[in-house]
């Protein structure tokens, strides 16, 4: 039981590390592509990104 469980999760790392060299890789060899955050705030209307609305002059 605890060996199988032992693989078990070696497996699941040795995946998640994989998984994150070719993001990696990915990244690296495509130089022309962007990765942006894409935006939280997104105006309904018009589907574009809203700024920040605080209104910093109104904190104490």
């Amino acid at each position: 039981m605890a060996k199988t469980l032992l693989i078990a999760l070696f497996v699941a790392i040795g995946a998640v590390a994989l998984l994150m060299v070719v993001l990696g890789l990915k990244m690296l060899l495509h130089k022309e592509e962007e990765y942006k955050r894409p935006c939280a705030n997104a105006d309904p209307t018009t589907g574009r990104c809203a700024h920040c609305t605080c209104d910093k002059a109104q904190q104490p």
